[in-house]
């Protein structure tokens, strides 16, 4: 059961920053002012990811598994799994789930729901994953997460996290991105969300799960993303 001083710092978590300002990221309104980036991160999502999101997932989970896309934006990777495994997919942002629903009709079945405090049963998932998630959140926020991943999560499931670095292409790329757009140029121009926890190492990806009761199975930075996100396989820790 969880307690009430839990459920009262979820629900703190949740109404601090209950959107992110993801609603406005998935619009279409606001794309047209994004409209280059929006095109490149299209691009990488449907045409890069999915290949790496496809190698995971099958190593990972067998056909037919019960997987939560926790985080799942328009879902574009995803593509290459919905006809694999039985999917949900959650986001907090409508016009997210519209875009996901577009690409997927009836395929998976589609909640909006608070990450930080998911709307499931215990033991529901034999996995979860996400891409391009879990850097937008406090330290503080992951834990409570993770916590939530841990209670949803069949005991012998796992997760699949693709977490990007403090250095890899894209960030490098973006961070170059921001600091002309705003520091010379003075644009004010917020391509994406604020990433404000990114991944440092193995031993600090192994540190950040294992205080959450997870171990870490599998840990890949490598040429198949072009070096663009860490992955990382986790399963429960033996109690």
């Amino acid at each position: 059961m969880v307690s009430a001083k839990k459920e009262k710092q979820k629900k703190e978590n949740s109404d601090d920053k209950p959107a992110q300002g993801w609603d406005s990221y998935w619009s279409e309104k606001n794309k047209v002012s994004n409209n280059i980036y929006d095109r490149i991160a299209k691009f990488y999502r449907k045409y890069i990811m999915t290949n790496i999101f496809d190698h995971f997932i099958k190593k990972n989970f067998s056909s037919g598994s019960t997987l939560l896309h926790a985080g799942c934006g328009g879902g574009y990777a995803d593509i290459c799994i919905v006809d694999y495994a039985t999917i949900t997919a959650l986001d907090n942002s409508s016009n997210a789930l519209e875009i996901y629903k577009k690409n997927h009709g009836d395929k998976c079945k589609v909640i909006l729901g608070d990450i930080l405090n998911l709307p499931f049963e215990n033991k529901t998932f034999d996995g979860i994953y996400n891409q391009g998630v879990m850097e937008h959140f406090s330290e503080d926020e992951i834990k409570v997460i993770l916590s939530e991943f841990k209670r949803i999560l069949r005991d012998d499931g796992k997760l699949v996290i693709f977490w990007p670095p403090t250095f890899g292409s894209t960030t490098n790329t973006l961070d170059a991105l921001h600091f002309i757009l705003n520091k010379i140029l003075r644009r004010n121009i917020q391509l994406h969300p604020p990433e404000v926890s990114r991944i440092n190492s193995k031993k600090h990806a192994t540190e950040i799960f294992s205080k959450a009761g997870f171990s870490v199975v599998d840990y890949y930075f490598g040429a198949k993303d072009f070096f663009t996100q860490v992955v990382i396989v986790a399963k429960k820790s033996d109690s």
